[in-house]
């Protein structure tokens, strides 16, 4: 079941500042925790691969620190299942690398395709399906963006840009006895969707 725009902004506004942080920080993890040598002998898949390890753990903190997720592992894949407050039913998110276009790549398994297709997946219990993820520039070298978007089979519903209002934001360190840094702000914008091209764009302001 395919989730309006405005719908999942609407239930998501109390997460989006950490899962941008979730997003970003494993991103950095790659460059602060993998050591240079090991950098420059990596692929683009080996690369992909440790960042979303990086994801997972910082996703499965989430789950730790708020009783409103859980994390659900389903033959490899990692989905963390949020149920907003005020909100009618649960939202399923997948965590990726992303393509300019949003569209996430991966081998296209059954049950990936189902969660793309919003086929409810047993286990998994969401009633809406959304992928957030990175997007980086086409060396594989820069953060471009993080994007939530929402899948609709083999394209995107529609897609959005999490993007931090402070300029000299910073996430926390991906091991917990190093200090930390809050993230105070971020800000949603609408990229397109189907139906509407124009871009549109909504504050979030969580702080």
């Amino acid at each position: 079941m395919l989730i309006e725009f405005d719908d999942a902004h609407h239930a998501m506004l109390p997460y989006f500042d950490r899962l941008w942080g979730v997003v970003n920080g494993a991103w950095g993890d790659w460059g602060t925790e993998i050591s240079p040598k090991v950098r420059a002998l990596s692929s683009a898949r080996s690369r992909a691969c440790l960042v979303n390890d990086f994801m997972r753990i910082r996703g499965g903190r989430l789950a730790e620190e708020d009783a409103s997720i859980r994390i659900v592992l389903k033959q490899q894949m990692f989905v963390l299942v949020f149920s907003p407050p005020n909100f009618q039913g649960c939202i399923g998110i997948r965590l990726k690398k992303l393509d300019e276009d949003g569209l996430s790549k991966n081998q296209p398994t059954i049950q990936v395709k189902e969660f793309r297709g919003q086929i409810p997946l047993i286990g998994v219990e969401a009633d809406y399906h959304l992928e957030v993820g990175y997007v980086v520039d086409r060396f594989g070298s820069a953060l471009m963006s993080v994007d939530l978007v929402c899948p609709s089979n083999n394209g995107n519903y529609w897609t959005a840009e999490i993007m931090p209002n402070g300029a000299n934001q910073s996430v926390s360190n991906l091991f917990p006895q190093e200090k930390t840094h809050g993230i105070k702000e971020v800000r949603i914008r609408k990229k397109s969707d189907k139906s509407d091209k124009q871009d549109g764009e909504k504050d979030a302001g969580i702080s």
